[in-house]
């Protein structure tokens, strides 16, 4: 004997069948998440970069630059200079390149005297590049040598302003090279040159807009208030503290020397 449903009843459990596939295909959707995201937020995401743009780069380049045809290029002692804190005498190739960055607009929080600083500075904000390759390195960048050998005594670093992606070659401007500012085009792979930090947009405060004056003396006329005083400003350089030691740019060969010279 065989058993057949009746036509309706067939229709409604055929019905009952799909709305059941259906919450249950909805639920398991909806446990996933979404099947994709909005392409153009995450290629968004993904090429953000928290480095110094074109302009604070020219800036940096610029400063470096205007400091080593200035009448600050000298020691007054040894290693008595004008970039180190309060003028204290000490190995300044680390203290000259965040004075450079600082004026060129670039972020300089954590970077010391110390020249390693700034390969923990590229660290800490995702910028350092390890190695002597020039693939990726702009001018504005600061490059580091002698910090894997365990010697801080060794360690220098200086301002990249060219870069030759032909040769594999750069230009440096750094303190302290041979008691004075200085400019090279070495090969980093014959120079020991360790790595490269980049720099980071330094934040820009917002400007506040000033206060009328008639708004907080309404019985006063224009004419009538007073303009403040206004005194030159001084020039101020970098507080950094810690001294690192000797090594002299000399063509396309780092070499070291007698002393702290940075």
């Amino acid at each position: 004997m065989r058993f057949t449903l009746p036509k309706k009843s067939t229709a409604r459990f055929l019905v009952l069948a799909a709305a059941v596939i259906g919450v249950s295909l909805l639920g398991t959707s909806t446990e996933r998440g979404p099947v994709s995201a909005d392409p153009e937020l995450v290629a968004a995401e993904k090429s953000t970069s928290p480095q110094a743009d074109d302009a604070t780069r020219r800036k940096i380049v610029e400063t470096a630059e205007r400091e080593m045809n200035s009448k600050r290029n000298r020691e007054t002692g040894e290693n008595c200079n004008a970039y180190s804190p309060n003028g204290k005498c000490q190995a300044w190739c680390a203290d000259f390149t965040k004075y450079v960055w600082d004026k060129g607009g670039a972020k300089t929080d954590g970077v010391t005297s110390a020249a390693k600083s700034f390969k923990d500075y590229g660290r800490q904000n995702k910028t350092w590049k390890s190695g002597a390759g020039v693939k990726n390195v702009k001018p504005g960048d600061a490059v580091t040598y002698r910090l894997n050998d365990k010697d801080f005594a060794n360690d220098h670093v200086g301002i990249v302003t060219k870069v030759d992606k032909k040769t594999g070659r750069i230009t440096v401007i750094s303190g302290n090279s041979g008691d004075k500012i200085r400019k090279v085009t070495i090969d980093p792979k014959k120079s020991q040159v360790t790595g490269y930090a980049s720099p980071v947009e330094k934040k820009k405060a917002k400007a506040k807009n000033p206060a009328d004056p008639d708004k907080k003396n309404p019985g006063k006329k224009k004419s009538e208030t007073k303009k403040p005083r206004t005194e030159k400003a001084k020039d101020t350089a970098p507080g950094q503290v810690e001294p690192q030691g000797p090594l002299v740019l000399d063509g396309s060969r780092v070499a070291t020397s007698h002393g702290l010279i940075g």
